[in-house]
């Protein structure tokens, strides 16, 4: 009876242990599957664009954690298509319109506003986030891809602001190291003072840092490459020979020469082309000769050497006005030039003519152009906190 038992109790031991192996190696078989749909749905959601992404994220709560991961966010990030972005007020009906070029639907985002009394602006793009300012010194960041916004701790030093006013001017950057957003602003320093001051603010942060002072007054936004604010000065309204340089990520300033040229005459401004920093330079004169523009880039290995990479003919519009391109941007291989408030013109490097020519009618309203790439970054105040 004994011997019988134990062949009993073994062979039950014998199908519980068989039993248990097919268990582990039916869950061991379910998770590979479920991993594999879900990088087969990580790839598949790599290929959508942000706008499809954007609307996936209601779906469920895994696909919410999946498209809000910061790794995944950054990865879709770097497959976006650089766009054009036109933005401008339309004080009549009293809204705010962002319309992005080259857009198969001509889709026109009409963007939210802090307050119905508020005039809005664009400091600047990057990552798809807008920087918003507005006649007080308020600054909002808006996603107009997902439709989130943040709005900001009103900077200390507002100086009466206004986006005209001199020296009061925001730049939102990215550092790729830490994978920060920042925001750098300048204000005017003491009375008398040649020296501005700049704050920083790190998004998902709580205040505003003091991070040192630069010579002279910056005369634009700023442009933003690669972790770094580059600024165009001026002394006394009288144009200075070298560029101020904000290292996002050490928060330090440095300083670059502009490259040897015969004049610049003030006449010049900064702008990104190719993931690199250029350098618009504008010469002639008003007594009848023919005006062009060269644009320069910054060498990405050294920050003292740049390279002439094109010649262009501006069109004679008045014989009195000795303007400065506000900005060219690529954008569908062609280079952007808005020239005034309301027009903007195409150069279109691949064409045997040098000539750059209108691009569309004049807009009924002023509008400022920027780089645009469409992107699920969120804007919710977690997402910054890791």
């Amino acid at each position: 009876m004994s011997s019988l038992s134990e062949a009993l109790v073994g062979g039950k031991n014998k199908v519980s242990s068989k039993k248990m192996g097919g268990k582990k190696k039916a869950r061991a078989t379910e998770e590979d599957g479920r991993q594999l749909c879900s990088d087969a749905l990580t790839e598949v959601f790599h290929r959508l664009p942000a706008r499809t992404l954007a609307s996936c994220r209601t779906v469920c709560k895994s696909w919410m954690t999946l498209l809000s991961d910061l790794h995944f966010v950054h990865e879709h990030l770097k497959r976006g298509q650089q766009k054009l972005l036109l933005f401008t007020n339309d004080r009549a009906n009293d809204r705010s319109l962002a319309t992005v070029l080259a857009d198969a639907n001509g889709h026109m985002y009409q963007l939210s506003r802090p307050a119905a009394s508020r005039t809005l602006f664009v400091h600047n793009s990057c990552n798809g986030l807008l920087c918003l300012g507005d006649s007080r010194g308020a600054v909002e960041l808006l996603n107009p891809t997902t439709g989130e916004s943040l709005a900001l701790p009103t900077p200390d030093y507002t100086a009466g602001s206004s986006q005209f006013s001199s020296c009061n001017w925001h730049s939102l950057g990215f550092c790729p190291s830490t994978k920060e957003h920042k925001v750098a602003h300048f204000y005017p320093g003491d009375l008398g003072s040649v020296k501005a001051c700049c704050e920083v603010f790190t998004i998902g942060g709580r205040a505003w840092r003091q991070v040192g002072s630069i010579d002279g007054t910056p005369i634009d936004r700023g442009m933003h490459v690669n972790g770094t604010v580059y600024y165009l000065t001026m002394f006394r309204y009288v144009a200075s020979s070298r560029i101020n340089c904000l290292d996002l990520e050490r928060e330090k300033f440095d300083v670059m020469r502009l490259p040897l040229r015969k004049t610049y005459g003030g006449h010049c401004s900064l702008s990104e082309l190719e993931g690199r920093l250029c350098l618009l330079v504008v010469d002639g004169t008003l007594d009848g000769l023919p005006r062009t523009m060269d644009i320069l880039m910054l060498d990405n290995d050294d920050k003292q050497s740049w390279t002439h990479r094109y010649h262009i003919s501006l069109p004679l519009l008045m014989q009195s006005c000795y303007f400065t391109p506000k900005n060219a941007l690529f954008h569908d291989g062609k280079i952007w030039v808005q020239l005034f408030a309301k027009s903007l013109y195409c150069y279109d490097p691949n064409s045997n003519s040098e000539e750059l020519e209108i691009a569309c009618p004049e807009s009924e309203f002023p509008f400022s152009t920027h780089t645009f790439v469409e992107s699920i970054v969120p804007l919710h105040q977690h997402y910054f906190i890791k």
